[in-house]
């Protein structure tokens, strides 16, 4: 990934935002599954996951990002992807009911085949949700560099410091030296990818119980279908 520097970079608003977005998607079952004692059937059950999952990851990413532990924090971007590519790839199957229960009986998301019998890996996924949000294939596979062992984890800890030709490599977890601006280009990666997930998590409630409980107003803050304001 590419960490451009910006000087009016806010880091602590930057992760406000994805702390906000966070917050919300609680809002997102109460809307659409009616009232407390409601039966869900297994696919809501998936979808509660992705929930939960989506605000788990942006705790975890906020954190270690004010502690400056880069590698972590990169490898969560392309988990919170990850939930987005396989909540919008639910849309693709023929009968999203049987999916639900396929997946709650620990089944295999790519044993799930599209409409036209494709198979729903993690290219399928990625790819089809890169004809709507362009960059995304580019992000996720920048990403998951950093969930395994890559040359991503070597060139993040090279330094060159000025006026030697030697090259220093960082051995400790954390980059403390660096500015807040080192981080700016991936605090908004992953604040778009948190925004995403939040848009198809609510995309597929409106679909899936729209017609039971009849209209819902959307959830504040991701349901434009826009991209937000850059914090980088």
């Amino acid at each position: 990934m590419d960490q451009s520097s910006t000087e009016t970079f806010d880091l602590e608003a930057c992760l406000s935002r994805i702390e906000h977005v966070s917050a919300e998607l609680w809002k997102i079952p109460v809307a659409y599954f009616g009232p407390q004692g409601s039966k869900i059937p297994d696919i809501g059950w998936y979808v509660l996951a992705a929930v939960k999952k989506t605000a788990s990851l942006s705790h975890a990413f906020c954190a270690l990002i004010r502690a400056k532990n880069t590698l972590a924090a990169a490898s969560l971007i392309r988990l919170q992807l990850d939930t987005a590519m396989r909540i919008s790839g639910l849309a693709l199957v023929n009968d999203v009911e049987a999916a639900g229960t396929h997946l709650m009986n620990d089944g295999s998301y790519r044993k799930l085949r599209s409409r036209d019998n494709k198979p729903l890996d993690d290219a399928v996924l990625h790819r089809r949700l890169d004809e709507y949000y362009p960059g995304l294939t580019s992000v996720y596979e920048a990403t998951s560099s950093y969930v395994h062992l890559s040359a991503s984890h070597i060139k993040t800890g090279l330094s060159e410091p000025g006026g030697t030709p030697t090259l220093f490599f960082h051995l400790k977890g954390t980059d403390d030296a660096q500015p807040d601006e080192y981080f700016a280009h991936m605090v908004d990666s992953f604040a778009q990818a948190t925004e995403l997930t939040a848009e198809m998590i609510e995309d597929f409630m409106r679909f899936r119980y729209a017609h039971i409980f009849k209209i819902h107003p959307s959830t504040e803050g991701h349901t434009d279908g826009g991209r937000s304001p850059s914090c980088a």
